[in-house]
């Protein structure tokens, strides 16, 4: 047997439950999630980076690869970039505290949040990669990471000789 409830208002109608069911009709527990946390955690801009990861894009140009790295909010020298072989990796760890202490009718109340944040791409770059040569530079949010195209080898013809 089904339920079903009126569409005339109130309690049980239909968009009741809505704002917290996303289009597919699931739970979107990440933006509940996430729109709970808000105030305890600081900027909106590290909420979001928290809750939807890091965007990444990689385009091939003709001489080099330009991996762009959306990370608003955040200062460079959070911004950690490794090279393993061929692994290009992008880390973000954040951290804040916040201290309030006050007094209130005799009574001394502290309060010591800590909070901190991780957040990390890998990307495996194509083979004529020169990972030795990346440039990085993190403007307005926005993380680019040049990296050069190695020089492509030319093989020569060798003649080898019939006995």
């Amino acid at each position: 047997m089904a339920l079903s409830f009126p569409r005339t208002g109130g309690l049980f109608t239909d968009d009741f439950f809505s704002p917290f069911f996303g289009p597919m009709g699931f739970p979107d527990v990440t933006r509940e999630f996430g729109r709970a946390l808000a105030p305890l955690e600081g900027s909106q801009q590290q909420m979001a980076l928290a809750t939807r990861g890091m965007p990444v894009d990689v385009v091939e140009k003709e001489n080099a690869f330009e991996v762009k790295a959306d990370i608003p909010g955040v200062k460079k020298e959070d911004i950690k970039v490794t090279v393993d072989k061929d692994v290009l990796r992008i880390n973000v760890e954040t951290s804040q505290e916040q201290k309030e202490e006050k007094e209130e009718e005799g009574r001394k109340w502290h309060r010591y949040e800590r909070s901190s944040q991780f957040v990390g791409r890998a990307l495996r770059m194509p083979e004529g990669a020169n990972m030795d040569a990346i440039r990085a530079r993190y403007d307005n949010g926005v993380l680019v990471l040049d990296v050069p195209k190695k020089e492509a080898k030319k093989e020569e013809a060798k003649r080898i000789a019939v006995a």
